[in-house]
């Protein structure tokens, strides 16, 4: 079975990783092995199953993904990618010890970055480029300028989609790195052309004999969105969930496995939230809900799968039909999690709160009658009694979500301000580390101003392993209340004394896991006034690649221009530390250097098929930038039948990074605020899960 070298973020502490299987292309962004052993928890069943590896499928967020260790890999989503977690070292193939502590806040920022850094976003809002009408006519045409760097509907239609289908249908099942990247690129492009259906095109891989194959057409099949054929497309994925004459004939399969039901479920959930057609949203909840209420439980990939399924529905209360939904989802969730469950299933459960929140956000009706269950269970207080630690941290991030900001001590006055109070009792108290961590991280999330007061008087005296996610959490209340501020009146009021108490600490510390936290933090904050020292540190510190990657960072969250220069370096003596050259280039993409991508296009030409982890790397920035002046070289690169597989499929990636019709990638809808802790396998495991895929 060939094997993709794993590359992610070299994490404090992690020094090698193991080679490993990279499915799909995907790449790891969340905690090693923090799934529960399960029997018959891998992929099975249902059907003839080729080799279970798989190419790159196509660059996931946005944002930067972490330095690395080096070695050839498929391309990186940007998460931390330390093998098991939670447990004793483990020895490498090379006899290294390795530990992972999944407690550490890189963990979290690498699922939920993507919101705070928009880089596609930056990128396409970066002004106009050369020959474009902005470029002769003036700044008047701002509609055009917006869009200038992205790809032309001519060349998504002409060049982009032809490309990826020509390689699909020229490729040999055993080359199925190249299938899955393509049809991935092909589904976050989510255009049917008028040579092809993508219903088609997905829907006649479910029959391959390689599984990786099956159940990423299943999930590409939500990944596109509606297509020209919705009401066919959400019926096969429905079939698909259910495992019934329709999902087993198109699949020419006596019965439909777990792994394709369980991809065909966050399917139907990606293609439900990406329309307003109530009957279409409707068909996705009648299956889904299925996993969750049959007498005869499924298999827990099928349930956590049907649990995020259901938080996609993207409902408002707007119309009585779309509340009535809403009630019913809201209402299945709720149920199921207060079954009584052991310990197995309440990992499961503790997906619910999570969803919940996803659901109903801050103002729904039911909203305080949530956040009272979630907050006794937090203190495990509630009707039911738990005792999986999973249960009381998705607590903790609902609870983020559902309390409204903090302003006022009066209990009449701000009824929420008791779950201040919670939150803070189970940073202080909880015997869960990462409890108490996320616990702190929901009161940055909640904002208002007795958490900022809260979080800075735990920030002065928080012990190492805590101040980092102080730092975070500063950090993440000052990028609110900017949104905040700018939605009201277009401007902000920066928050010195945040800035200020940071940078103190910056100054101080001489801790590479603290110094890249606050460097993040500082970046969210806005406060340009470290960023002369924050250079100085981003080019010591080169040999360092997760802090200098930090860092780089840091300094294009507060769109410090001055940096430009500077970061450019650190690409340039990044050619042998492939994933500091790709956060550093991401960043360039966020300051709005046009330079980036024409610099990483020499460089792909350049390695030809020699460096696997140096191509990857280019490949994934590439498609992370977004620029339209990439899609000749990538296209070439793709219909280079001379290269092998994996340097063509990470060309693949890149052109469906690069024509991607959203901002945020597909994955970021699950990922944000997710208990990533809570893992099964098709969410996260490192190689396989849908987190993992690009």
């Amino acid at each position: 079975m060939k094997k993709l070298v794993l590359t992610g973020l070299c994490l404090a502490g992690l020094v090698a990783l193991p080679d490993t299987v990279n499915a799909h292309g995907g790449q790891y962004r969340g905690p090693g092995d923090v799934v529960p052993p399960s029997p018959g928890g891998g992929r099975g069943g249902g059907g003839p199953s080729g080799p279970t590896t798989g190419g790159p499928s196509g660059p996931s967020a946005p944002g930067p993904s972490g330095p690395t260790t080096p070695g050839a890999s498929g391309p990186s989503t940007g998460g931390p990618s330390g093998p098991s977690g939670g447990g004793a070292a483990q020895t490498g193939q090379r006899g290294i010890q390795l530990t992972d502590d999944l407690t550490r806040w890189e963990f979290w920022w690498e699922f939920n970055k993507d919101p705070f850094i928009r880089l596609r976003e930056a990128v396409q809002a970066a002004g106009p480029q050369t020959g474009s009408d902005d470029f002769y006519l003036g700044g008047g045409r701002k509609s055009d300028a917006k869009d200038s760097l992205r790809p032309t509907e001519e060349q998504i239609m002409g060049e982009i989609l032809p490309a990826l289908k020509r390689s699909l249908d020229d490729t040999l099942e055993r080359d199925f790195d190249i299938i899955s990247s393509c049809m991935v690129a092909m589904a976050k492009i989510g255009k049917d052309h008028p040579d092809f259906k993508l219903y088609d095109v997905f829907s006649s891989r479910l029959k391959a004999n390689n599984q990786e194959i099956r159940e990423t057409a299943a999930l590409s099949l939500g990944i596109a969105g509606i297509t020209g054929l919705a009401d066919k497309q959400m019926d096969l994925l429905a079939g698909l969930v259910k495992d019934d004459d329709l999902g087993r004939k198109t699949s020419e399969a006596s019965q439909v496995n777990e792994r394709t039901r369980s991809f065909a479920a966050y399917g139907l959930g990606l293609a439900a939230y990406s329309t307003t057609n109530l009957a279409l949203k409707r068909k996705a909840f009648d299956a889904l809900q299925s996993i969750l209420t049959a007498k005869e439980k499924s298999a827990r990939n099928m349930r956590v799968a049907a649990i995020h399924g259901l938080s996609l529905l993207n409902l408002d209360t707007d119309s009585e039909e779309s509340t009535k939904l809403l009630d019913e989802a809201v209402e299945v969730l709720e149920n199921y999690y207060m079954k009584k469950m052991g310990p197995g299933d309440q990992l499961i459960q503790s997906h619910c709160p999570t969803a919940i929140a996803k659901l109903i956000g801050k103002n729904h009706k039911r909203a305080d009658h949530f956040k009272e269950l979630f907050a006794k269970d937090l203190l495990r207080k509630g009707k039911i009694k738990r005792t999986s630690r999973d249960i009381w941290r998705s607590c903790a991030l609902a609870l983020g979500q559902l309390v409204r900001p903090n302003n006022d001590k009066d209990k009449k006055a701000n009824p929420d301000v008791e779950y201040n109070k919670i939150l803070l009792d189970s940073w202080h108290d909880s015997k869960d580390m990462q409890t108490r961590f996320f616990s702190m991280l929901a009161l940055g999330q909640i904002g208002g101003e007795l958490n900022r007061s809260t979080i800075l008087k735990e920030f002065d005296k928080s012990k190492s392993l805590e101040k980092p996610w102080c730092a975070l959490a500063l950090g993440v209340y000052s990028f609110y209340k900017y949104e905040a501020q700018k939605a009201q009146s277009g401007e902000i009021e920066p928050e010195e004394l945040i800035g200020e108490t940071l940078y103190d600490e910056f100054r101080a510390t001489k801790q590479p896991n603290l110094l890249a936290s606050l460097a993040v933090a500082m970046g969210l904050n806005q406060y340009q006034e470290a960023a002369d020292r924050m250079r100085e540190k981003m080019l010591a510190t080169v040999a360092q690649e997760d802090l200098s990657g930090y860092l780089c960072i840091g300094l294009a969250l507060m769109n410090d221009t001055k940096s430009t220069t500077d970061i450019r370096r650190v690409v340039q003596e990044s050619v042998r530390r492939p994933d500091l050259l790709k956060q550093a280039a991401i960043a360039l993409g966020k300051l709005g250097d046009k330079r980036v991508a024409d610099d990483l296009q020499k460089l792909m030409a350049e390695e030809g098929s020699g460096n696997l982890a140096k191509l990857s790397a280019i490949a994934s920035a590439l498609g992370f930038i977004g620029d339209q002046r990439s899609v000749a070289p990538v296209k070439a690169m793709l219909e280079d039948t001379s290269l092998g597989q994996l340097s063509r499929a990470f060309a693949a990636v890149a052109l469906g990074g690069i024509a991607d019709k959203e901002l945020l990638p597909w994955n970021s809808k699950i990922a944000v605020n997710t208990n990533y802790r809570a893992a099964v396998e098709t969410l996260t495991n490192r190689t396989s899960g849908i987190l993992d895929i690009l």
